[in-house]
């Protein structure tokens, strides 16, 4: 989002922000002439930069490869200039008949965008002549999302303008290289009714009018800018929504009983009621409620122990008996590695009267197979040696992974499936949420921890 003389100038970033989060395109149009609040967003972290990095080596690899494959490359951005500049460029490129033209800008009336790709078509008559462009655009998912779909509809739209014909298909290239192809006219009404309530979103905004939207919390928070803004907001309002393992229709329920708090919500009377609502359901909450709203009054963590229930083998029952042969296991993957790459897998279990940790890496996808093989030997060795010993992880991706990886790489099927049937593998994360209440906002690993281990102090604090 843009503001050059007075007029504004959306992108396609703007209009996937807005469909993600209707507060978003509020905060971005506000701090357009409000430098005090630009001051207020939040720094890319190193998994934002990361990906960042990573999406444009893709996107390098993938024009290198159209150059090693003989097309013919105008490169829009090479001779850098202003917006119109480059739309001057791109429109000439497009009317020589350049194959390809990369860093594509196009513009029309207050929308504007940088494609990755335009590839020219040809047999297909356009205002240039016998040939038009469509749009090609990298992503470093291996699946495509309907973000995607919404940027590739914003870009085509614009290029209908600049050549006087809608382009016919729209591509993405995905993280594994592959490629999609997609129908501009399966897509194009959907978008252009999102594109008109987006500008008549910010008109109004902009004309001082507009509803006034909630930060609550979305999938796009954990990558927005404004993610410490909308927090810290939710934080001074007491919102429902910092109830561990409260959900969207809940706290909506509980708002419209005038429950708008998680005070509130923690000082509720025994035998309360809600309308559509299970008094299980929301005793639990107003439990889980108390717990936070006493920990934030005096600073100290509570733990409490739910009833046991022998006929249910949930939470501690879930627990076998322990065993000197016990593994404890945990997996790192990369998700930005073509085809996703699990780096490490590590195993902290008791030798010789010591704890000792044991590493198993995988530097590609080579190296993985082998260190799955490896630390399914070690179990199974460890097993031979310790019949009744378990491998305790914490929520389901290592029993996924296990899973995936003996598929993948066809090998160790039977032994992980063997691992899988015999129970020996244990989700502890199972096991909390159902045997305690914590007076935490989350039962995450890194949230549960506070309860038996000093704080975090390493350089590395995270997987990224």
């Amino acid at each position: 989002m843009q503001l050059r003389d007075g007029k504004h100038f959306f992108s396609a970033t703007d209009v996937v922000g807005y469909l993600e989060c209707a507060h978003l395109t509020a905060l971005d149009l506000q701090s357009l002439q409000n430098a005090a609040m630009r001051a207020e967003k939040v720094a890319d972290d190193e998994s934002a930069l990361l990906i960042a990095r990573k999406g444009t080596e893709h996107e390098l690899a993938h024009l290198q490869r159209l150059r090693a494959g003989g097309r013919h490359v105008v490169d829009i951005a090479e001779a850098g200039g202003s917006v119109d500049d480059k739309v001057a460029r791109t429109l000439a490129a497009m009317a020589e008949g350049a194959e390809v033209v990369y860093q594509a800008t196009l513009r029309n009336g207050q929308l504007f965008g940088h494609a990755d790709f335009l590839m020219r078509v040809d047999g297909v008559s356009s205002d240039f002549g016998n040939w038009c462009y469509e749009v090609a655009d990298t992503k470093l998912a291996r699946s495509p999302k309907a973000k995607f779909l919404v940027q590739l509809a914003f870009y085509s739209h614009l290029l209908a303008f600049a050549q006087g014909i809608e382009p016919q298909r729209m591509h993405v290239v995905l993280g594994d290289q592959s490629e999609r192809a997609f129908r501009c006219a399966d897509y194009m009404h959907y978008f252009r009714a999102l594109l008109t309530r987006f500008l008549r979103r910010v008109r109004s905004l902009a004309a001082g009018g507009g509803e006034i939207v909630y930060p609550e919390p979305c999938a796009h928070c954990d990558l927005c800018s404004w993610r410490g803004r909308c927090e810290a907001q939710r934080l001074a309002d007491d919102h429902l929504c910092q109830v561990a393992n409260i959900s969207r229709v809940q706290w909506t329920k509980l708002q419209g009983q005038g429950i708008d708090t998680m005070a509130k919500l923690a000082a509720l009377p025994g035998g309360s009621g809600v309308t559509k609502m299970h008094a299980d359901t929301l005793e639990r909450l107003r439990s889980q409620a108390a717990l936070q709203d006493q920990a934030r009054r005096t600073g100290a963590r509570a733990v409490v122990v739910l009833p046991l229930d022998p006929d249910a083998r949930r939470g501690f029952y879930r627990m076998p008996a322990p065993d000197a042969g016990d593994l404890f296991f945990d997996m790192e993957g990369d998700p930005l590695d073509e085809g996703g790459l699990e780096y490490l897998f590590g195993v902290w279990f008791r030798q010789d009267g010591a704890w000792v940790f044991r590493a198993f890496w995988a530097h590609d996808r080579a190296q993985e197979r082998v260190a799955f093989e490896q630390f399914i030997d070690f179990v199974l060795a460890r097993r031979s040696q310790y019949p009744a010993a378990h491998v305790y992880h914490y929520a389901s991706y290592e029993e996924s992974a296990l899973k995936r990886l003996a598929g993948t790489h066809a090998t160790r099927e039977v032994e992980v499936d063997n691992l899988l049937r015999q129970g020996v593998l244990v989700d502890l994360y199972k096991v909390v949420r159902e045997g305690i209440r914590i007076s935490e906002p989350s039962y995450s690993i890194k949230n549960v921890e506070h309860f038996y281990r000093p704080a975090r102090s390493g350089d590395v604090q995270n997987a990224g």
